[in-house]
């Protein structure tokens, strides 16, 4: 069920005010620019992302529906756009983890398991780009593997078996990690 903050924000969108449209702004836009730097590690090339994507939302604000959830919406708009952008894009550069509590502002954990999260977010960064973005999808975004294969455009198995090779791929670099931190 909608709050009357967001029936307020999504009202105001749809009749093009521009108070609503920066309350939207301020209100969604960390989680939107949050999930532009999980696909692509480039600061500024997330932010130029970030930014036509929320021009695209606003532009298309006449297209939300009251059935999905506001936030839900958004991060679907901005993980397709995503997903459109890397399908055209050959290479990415890597990022560090410090830059996502840098650009979100907001306090991100540190370790995961005992891992430090920027050695953590390093080999999801090493994993081939495909692999990181079906895993980043799959995982973090929590969409099915039908629907993967569908915004890639490969075939079910394909997305399967980029996602089981991420995984085995972590799986190791895990281990070595482990394995060094007990040669210290």
């Amino acid at each position: 069920m909608l709050t009357e903050k967001e029936i307020e924000i999504i009202d105001g969108c749809q009749k093009g005010d521009v108070h609503s449209q920066k309350l939207l702004y301020d209100t969604y836009g960390p989680m939107v620019k949050g999930t532009c730097l999980r696909y692509i590690q480039d600061i500024q090339e997330a932010e130029d992302l970030f930014h036509d994507i929320f021009i695209f939302i606003l532009t298309h604000f006449e297209q939300y529906t009251h059935i999905n959830s506001l936030d839900g919406w958004l991060h679907r708009i901005t993980v397709n756009k995503l997903v459109d952008y890397l399908r055209h894009k050959k290479t990415q550069p890597t990022i560090p983890m410090s830059h996502f509590e840098q650009e979100l502002g907001e306090a991100v954990e540190h370790e995961y398991d005992g891992i430090p999260m920027d050695v953590l977010q390093g080999f999801i960064n090493d994993l081939p780009q495909k692999a990181r973005t079906a895993f980043n999808l799959y995982v973090i975004d929590d969409i099915p593997q039908a629907e993967i294969a569908e915004m890639m455009q490969e075939s079910q198995n394909n997305v399967r078996t980029m996602i089981s090779r991420a995984r085995a791929t972590l799986r190791n670099s895990i281990q070595k990690f482990w394995k060094n931190e007990e040669n210290r």
